[in-house]
């Protein structure tokens, strides 16, 4: 049998051709069983080890590549670690990272952190050699690491009052219907897909039809509600997820460290507050809950009035949280923005008491497609585009703006893409758009934002994960933490907890000290890392959604740098260095 096969496979080109794929796809399957297998049953504290091989001596996972140059940024391997190199004595390239020698459950052992165009190291050797230990902290109890199911008592949520909800009616009366308009193909999302790049337009009908809806609005939109708001206050929105949950506890404990004694509202999408334990201690801490959900009674839901309300995304909730807050006059704040002094200065700076608004800037120049022109007229389009992660409103003197922003906000699917691309496409733009449309004068803190992160061994400039903003003086008032959101997954020891915070382009390497004096303390960033080491089961104490969450040292970094993308505002202070080193900017 076993010659007949053979003269068979000999002879018979197609049965061969035939035999052939079908051990290859077996062999496939099989592998692929095996490896799937492995990564089930074999795992090392949250490192998810491959296929077992050979040990190189001290170095059970070899050299773990970083995806900057920094040695501690987040791995070019983000999904696992196999266990490798599957070859021992074998040197490592001259690109960033380190040597992930060990880990268990109390403890990661590296060695030879490194950044890009450093000698190549011997993994084994290097953990033989010079191991450094991470200790890790304790993992969080069962009690922490459930589900948190929003709490139900009575009075646990702050309820809108009856002139809001008329508000809300009123307002979304005069939005109407979804506006129908369709938009150019490609999203601005991508810069490569921007509609605006590709020099596509909106057709003749659809500007009409955006322009009359807005003039309609404008029309009928209610005049300010003088009994619905009063009082000044802070508004944040939270959520129930990673992304969220740490990084509104921070931003809070950050203001009450400050010395503010402003009431803060946090606002949560509905399902989404804290359970009672966690609303009581938010409540101690002078911060009233509201949901989003609350904002539809049960007649608007039923008429479909509830437009004004409405949201598809993320985005939208902020300006939804700014109009129906209770507070006259209102800092609103991403839930990642972090204080450094008390804010409630800036209710009295004089650029307040002008305008009875604050916008900060961005990074980057005007990126409005030009429809916007057609729609709202060229006064609508600005030079340089604005960060939303806080602003400061007097809703009686700004009504006309707001509510204006509202309805764009309402519309986002045109209004979003039609003010900003790529580089934050979203709200950001929505507010300083009506105010321009209007052309109702608006506040701008005069000092722009400085880029602040760690130093990367391949350039001068920053890797930045945080966007630090002044006060009206010049003086360092907010870190928004927009890449690399707060969380609690820190290391035992200060002395493995990678830093985040070091260099900034304006500043250099004298921003610890500048955001130390800020702050009026002797390490602003240590205050962090305790805060975050002590309060982390409290704040979010589900486990580790990362392998790279789970080491000893860390967290690990992530950012990016302004000259990697076009369109850079280079007359920002913040960039004039590179501007006199003779760096150009697209």
């Amino acid at each position: 049998m076993a010659r007949s096969l053979y003269v068979r496979l000999v002879t018979d080109t197609k049965f061969a051709t035939r035999a052939l794929v079908i051990a290859v796809v077996t062999l496939a399957l099989c592998s692929f069983g095996a490896r799937q297998a492995y990564e089930t049953v074999e795992r090392f504290s949250g490192v998810r080890v491959g296929p077992p091989t050979q040990r190189c001596g001290a170095s059970k996972y070899g050299f773990l590549r970083a995806n900057s140059c920094h040695p501690f940024s987040l791995p070019a391997q983000m999904k696992r670690v196999d266990a490798h190199p599957k070859r021992c004595g074998r040197f490592t390239h001259t690109t960033a990272g380190f040597c992930l020698c060990d880990d268990d459950e109390s403890a990661t052992v590296i060695a030879a952190p490194k950044g890009c165009g450093t000698e190549p190291v011997m993994c084994e050797k290097a953990c033989k050699q010079n191991p450094i230990v991470g200790r890790k902290l304790p993992a969080c109890s069962p009690e922490d690491a459930k589900r948190r199911e929003p709490c139900a008592r009575r009075g646990a949520t702050t309820t809108p009052s009856k002139e809001i909800i008329a508000l809300l009616d009123e307002l979304a009366r005069a939005m109407g219907e979804p506006l129908g308009v369709k938009m150019p193909p490609g999203s601005r999302r991508d810069l490569y897909t921007d509609f605006v790049m590709y020099g596509r337009r909106m057709s003749e009908e659809a500007v009409r039809e955006t322009r009359r809806r807005v003039d309609l609005f404008k029309k009928n939109a209610p005049a300010y509600p003088e009994r619905a708001f009063t009082g000044r206050g802070i508004v944040i929105v939270g959520g129930n997820s990673p992304k969220f949950q740490t990084s509104y506890w921070v931003a809070i404990h950050a203001l009450r460290r400050a010395g503010c004694a402003l009431p803060i509202q946090l606002w949560f999408p509905e399902g989404e507050s804290p359970d009672c334990e966690r609303a009581d201690e938010l409540r101690r801490m002078g911060v009233t809950i509201h949901s989003f959900g609350d904002l539809v009674d049960e007649t608007s839901a039923s008429s479909g009035a509830h437009a004004a309300a409405a949201m598809t995304n993320r985005f939208m909730y902020k300006i939804v949280a700014l109009v129906f807050s209770s507070f006259q006059e209102v800092l609103l704040m991403d839930s990642d923005n972090i204080v450094l002094r008390d804010p409630n200065s800036l209710f009295n700076s004089e650029l307040y008491s002008d305008h009875g608004s604050i916008l900060w800037m961005d990074f980057w120049r005007g990126s409005a497609a030009p429809d916007l022109a057609s729609v709202l007229g060229y006064d609508a389009r600005a030079n340089h585009t604005h960060e939303s992660g806080q602003m400061v409103m007097d809703k009686k003197r700004t009504w006309e703006a707001l509510r204006l922003a509202l309805f764009f906000n309402a519309h986002s699917d045109v209004f979003y893409p039609l003010t900003v691309n790529y580089m934050g496409l979203g709200d950001k733009e929505i507010v300083s758009t009506a105010f321009l449309h209007l052309r109702a004068a608006y506040g701008v803190a005069p000092h722009g934002p400085d880029h602040v992160g760690v130093r990367d061994h391949d350039r001068a400039e920053t890797l930045g994960n945080t966007m630090m903003q002044h006060d009206m003086d010049g003086t360092p008032m907010f870190l928004h933490a927009n890449l690399g959101k707060p969380m609690g997954f820190v290391p035992a020891d200060r002395t493995t907890y990678v830093r985040r915070w070091q260099i900034s382009n304006g500043r250099g390497l004298d921003l610890p000290r500048v955001v130390n004096d800020a702050a009026g303390v002797e390490d602003f960033e240590m205050w962090y890392y305790d805060l975050l080491k002590r309060k982390r089961c409290w704040f979010d104490g589900r486990p580790a959604k990362h392998w790279y969450h789970t080491l000893g040292f860390g967290p690990f970094v992530e950012g990016f740098h302004v000259s990697d993308h076009y369109n850079v505002n280079d007359e920002l202070q913040s960039f004039r260095a590179m501007v006199d080193a003779g760096i150009v900017f697209g």
